[in-house]
């Protein structure tokens, strides 16, 4: 055996059991969320995710009794993922705009460590309306988003940096919606940066400069805003 060897069988034999058997579940996990995201849960196959997680079946098995299971579990750790960022993320500022853009520039960070979480967290109730089984065990989980955009939505009406009639449950759908569509094409665009860009134009949207940014912030002169036909210059 070659020193190289040598070295890494010890530090095997001297690593705990059940820190070397969490570190295959988060990697049965990690390659579940990417090949589901990729193939959707008909046509993905345990033995599929078995080989890009790098064991055999017979250990997949171990950690997860069905697909399904495997489903539900990625499902609930990608949602934890996501979590743990939106929170973080809403907590730098009391502005609510801010806060909603804040949750979107964490999608910029997520994409770039953890590949196809976007697709997986789109796709997946896409997936339980399409199999019982997976409607059963993911029930009501990946409702905490739209709370937590409630959440902020409300507090911003309370506080008076939102209108006072605005309408908090549809702008939480539409701010549902948007989220899905945005980070489904994350894997149809034909670059991160595309994405990323268009990331940064739905918090320009929600800013209100997206469309006529440049007469909103005052960077044009008068005479440039009137051949705009800026409407209030008359």
């Amino acid at each position: 055996m070659s020193e190289r060897r040598a070295r890494y069988a010890v530090r095997r034999l001297g690593r705990p059991a059940a820190a070397e058997s969490a570190e295959t579940r988060a990697r049965i996990l990690r390659a579940a969320r990417e090949r589901f995201a990729a193939g959707g849960y008909r046509r993905t196959s345990n033995l599929e995710i078995a080989r890009a997680a790098g064991v055999t079946p017979t250990a997949l098995y171990h950690y997860f009794a069905s697909k399904a299971d495997l489903f539900a579990a990625a499902h609930e750790a990608a949602l934890g993922v996501l979590l743990e960022a939106y929170h973080g993320a809403s907590q730098g500022s009391e502005d609510p705009v801010e806060r909603l853009c804040a949750l979107i520039e964490a999608n910029v960070g997520l994409n770039r460590a953890h590949p196809g979480l976007a697709e997986f967290l789109a796709v997946a109730p896409l997936e339980a309306r399409r199999h019982p089984e997976l409607a059963v065990k993911l029930g009501a989980r990946g409702s905490e988003v739209a709370g937590l955009l409630r959440a902020i939505l409300e507090a911003g009406v309370r506080a008076g940096g939102l209108a006072r009639d605005l309408d908090v449950e549809a702008t939480v759908s539409l701010l549902t919606a948007a989220s899905f569509g945005l980070a489904w094409i994350h894997g149809v665009l034909p670059s991160p940066e595309t994405h990323e860009a268009a990331l940064r134009a739905f918090q320009s949207l929600l800013r209100g400069d997206l469309l006529r940014g440049d007469l909103l912030r005052g960077e044009l002169s008068r005479e440039e805003r009137l051949s705009r036909g800026d409407p209030r210059l008359k």
